[in-house]
């Protein structure tokens, strides 16, 4: 006898995974309010603006229910613990690199906090996403910040980025589950982007790049080496087998020039199965790194409230 499907189980598992994400557990109730307001703006209008009041900056969004949009409408400032971090990480003055900017949430915020003598260099490779990273730059007059049209690699050259259900899935390994297209990007290390952009140091850098942060990494080996920046990068051992990398490629690669690590509320955990679900992000912390003296103060309240949780 035929069945029916229930239809509450999608809605079941949504659920589940609302419930593991930070911007909920920090307003669970005003995160609900919001999902619905996203809704009826998705219906009237094509592109939505929401503002970051903490930092003072804006974000044109497109009206869609899918996609990472619907994640920064909702949650704003507690999209993910790490970005309200950056004002612990960053000073006046510093260097931000955001590898993997999608619509720009992080390169607004380090815009900010780093102020007119210091720069963010944002990276993004896909169309989908590169016009509105743009927007935002500019929609908040943005004078410190360069975007490159660019997927961060171990080398220069160019590779297919296969398209994921929505635009923040986009990876340069095949998912078999996805059948979407995509569309053929310049691939260039980090090292020689920053050439390109001028030289100087590198304070921190942000990787999502869906499962190739070690690839990331890997042409990244001057400017770690030499700089110690504070990383911060997502954990997606899915995506990472994808590409043919190991899931703590980008953890061993760090672990060896003598990084530690911190998980939000997980002190400590960094390679192992422990890692929350839903959630993926690390930081890695630098034993010893030539940076100012104030930064150092601030560096040590870091990795003391790591600790402490």
């Amino acid at each position: 006898m035929y069945r029916h499907k229930n239809p509450f189980v999608h809605l079941r598992s949504k659920w589940q995974f609302l419930k593991t994400q930070y911007g909920f557990q920090r307003r669970p109730l005003l995160t609900i309010v919001r999902l619905f307001s996203w809704m009826a703006r998705c219906l009237m209008q094509n592109v939505v603006i929401v503002n970051l009041r903490r930092w003072q900056v804006k974000m044109v969004l497109p009206g869609e229910w899918r996609g990472l949009g619907k994640f920064l409408f909702v949650f704003r400032e507690n999209y993910e613990p790490e970005l309200t971090e950056l004002e612990r990480l960053l000073s006046p003055g510093d260097t931000f690199v955001d590898v993997g900017a999608n619509f720009g949430i992080y390169t607004l915020v380090a815009s900010k906090l780093v102020g007119e003598s210091g720069r963010v260099i944002a990276l993004e490779p896909t169309v989908q996403s590169f016009e509105g990273l743009q927007k935002n730059i500019a929609l908040n007059n943005l004078r410190n910040a360069l975007a490159f049209p660019l997927a961060a690699s171990d080398k220069a050259g160019t590779a297919w980025l296969y398209y994921g259900t929505d635009p923040v899935r986009n990876s340069l390994g095949k998912d078999p589950c996805c059948e979407s297209g995509g569309e053929q990007v310049a691939t260039e290390s980090l090292d020689n982007i920053l050439n390109q952009a001028g030289g100087g140091r590198v304070d921190v850098i942000k990787m999502d790049a869906e499962g190739a942060e070690e690839l990331v990494l890997r042409g990244a080996t001057n400017l770690l080496t030499s700089m110690h920046p504070i990383v911060i990068y997502e954990k997606n051992p899915e995506a990472s087998a994808h590409l043919g990398l190991a899931a703590d490629g980008a953890t061993n690669l760090l672990a060896g020039l003598g990084y530690k690590f911190f998980v939000h509320k997980q002190p400590g955990t960094a390679c192992s199965d422990r890692l929350s679900p839903g959630y993926f992000n690390i930081v890695a912390l630098p034993r010893t790194a030539s940076r100012p003296r104030g930064q150092q103060t601030e560096l040590a309240t870091l990795v003391m409230n790591a600790k402490e949780r």
